[in-house]
């Protein structure tokens, strides 16, 4: 009774309008979707918490207000740029997201919006390592290090609306669990999802209706105009044309980056083009672990031996599409030099060819040198190697396995192979003066630089510190990156 006491007096008859921005917003949101409802969340200053969330309907005559605007808090730093969120920055994403579903702790709701009565067992993984990340589980059946339970104590979830954020795919260290939940309190900040009053919020999802496939509009009209225009109109001018139009076939923009002093880096979801490429040079085969669906275009900055800035272009597994980005920015910022970083296809999938030519890339359908029918973590798009020529592999061949087993250090594995060269190879083989790692000369990798630092942060392990080094490679953990059988 109280809910459509609330609908009459707040609904149509309301006679407030929409601000232009926001109808402007919407037509070009209306011009490739279907949908019908939307919850516009419009933010007042930039960086701060605040919004107005606007309940609009599609009619005959236009956009309408559906219910009366209400006030409603943002995470703490206010809103990310489109794309650009990430996993406890304190800010609300920008875009455009669905709404499929809502949970909350009491038995139900009125109205036809699927709701999900929650208990103990139900949590939401926001653990970055984990397969199960930005996923709604079961207690037990998750080994996640970190997550939200959604019966909570306080009155926060007593009421959620689930937003379809980060979904599919799921990129880690994106952000996770952003909902439209009970505020804390009046002007009370969250941790990046929207808030709002208890009796708003229920008049909302009583509102919603699924056959409308209603959505929400987070961020301003400028920020709205970028979700809506896709990749080209977030590209520098001084892009080279091949990197743009590769990026601008990817059919979905996976994360982006743009950071002081000109940085700027995007992944898309795999272009047809560089797929075809790759399966013509056969850095990717059918037998490849990973398939081509799974992978991204990442191009991103980075400073070159001249002290220029370039662009460069790596394949990595779209899940650590954001974690290959953000490592790679730190570098930028570090000013750490890289020689060169093209995909392996310009050396038609020869990695010793790409050693040679100290080129810095990441997925390569391959083995293990040395250890036949054995993929490398390349092979998954997790992995990638640094200024080869810097960074030598001391590569211990499979006779000498026995011999060299209780060696545990790389000091006695140099020795090791100085003693017994057959056993042992350097690769790229002009990089053994750079088996001394006391005569730092620039593009090598050494523990805390920043390059090697930010990847170890986001999980990454680094080869210079295994027993037989490869100082150029860093990979991430299958067993942290893919769901167990």
């Amino acid at each position: 009774m109280v809910l459509a006491t609330l609908a009459l007096g707040a609904g149509c008859s309301s006679n407030r309008e929409l601000p232009r921005r926001i109808t402007e917003s919407l037509d070009g949101i209306a011009r490739s979707s279907r949908s019908s409802q939307f919850l516009y969340v419009d933010p007042g200053t930039p960086g701060h918490p605040q919004a107005t969330l606007y309940p609009v309907r599609r009619s005959l005559l236009g956009w309408e207000l559906a219910l009366a605007p209400v006030p409603v808090n943002l995470g703490r730093n206010g809103v990310a740029p489109p794309f650009e969120k990430r996993e406890g920055d304190g800010r609300t994403p920008a875009g455009i997201f669905p709404l499929r579903t809502a949970f909350g702790s009491p038995q139900g709701l009125p109205g036809s919006f699927p709701y999900r009565r929650v208990d103990t067992q139900d949590l939401w993984v926001d653990d970055p390592h984990s397969p199960d990340y930005n996923r709604w589980v079961w207690r037990g059946e998750t080994r996640a290090a970190s997550f939200e339970e959604l019966l909570r104590p306080d009155p926060l979830y007593k009421y959620a609306l689930v937003l379809d954020y980060n979904t599919d795919p799921v990129v880690r260290d994106l952000g996770s669990a952003i909902f439209i939940h009970v505020e804390r309190g009046a002007g009370s900040a969250t941790a990046g999802c929207v808030s709002l009053p208890e009796t708003e919020l229920v008049q909302l999802i009583g509102w919603l209706d699924p056959e409308q496939r209603p959505q929400v509009v987070i961020g301003s009209a400028s920020a709205v105009a970028a979700t809506l225009a896709g990749i080209v109109e977030q590209l520098p001018a001084d892009l080279p044309a091949g990197l743009k139009g590769r990026l601008s076939e990817g059919e979905r923009i996976l994360a982006l980056r743009h950071g002081a002093g000109g940085f700027f880096a995007a992944a898309v979801s795999l272009p047809a083009s560089v797929g075809q490429q790759m399966q013509q040079k056969q850095s990717w085969r059918p037998e490849c672990p990973v398939p081509l669906d799974q992978l991204a275009y990442l191009v991103t900055s980075y400073w070159g031996f001249d002290g220029a800035p370039h662009y460069g272009e790596l394949v990595v597994h779209q899940a650590l599409a954001a974690f290959f980005m953000d490592s790679l920015h730190h570098a930028y910022n570090g000013r750490f030099p890289i020689e060169r970083m093209e995909l392996i296809d310009a050396y038609d999938g020869d990695d010793f060819r790409s050693m040679a030519a100290n080129n810095s890339s990441a997925f390569n359908c391959r083995e293990v040198p040395g250890r036949p029918g054995v993929f490398s973590r390349h092979s998954f798009g997790a992995a990638i190697d640094i200024n080869p020529r810097q960074n030598p592999y001391l590569m211990l061949e499979e006779g000498g396995r026995a011999q060299a087993a209780g060696i545990t250090a790389a000091a006695a594995a140099q020795q090791f192979c100085l003693g017994n060269p057959a056993l042992c190879r350097v690769l790229p083989a002009a990089s053994a003066d750079h088996l001394d790692r006391h005569n730092q000369r620039p593009g090598m990798l050494q523990q805390g630089d920043p390059l090697t630092a930010p990847f170890r942060q986001r999980g990454f392990t680094w080869g210079g510190s295994w027993r037989f080094p490869d100082y150029q490679h860093l990979e991430y953990d299958l067993g942290k990156l893919l769901s167990p059988p």
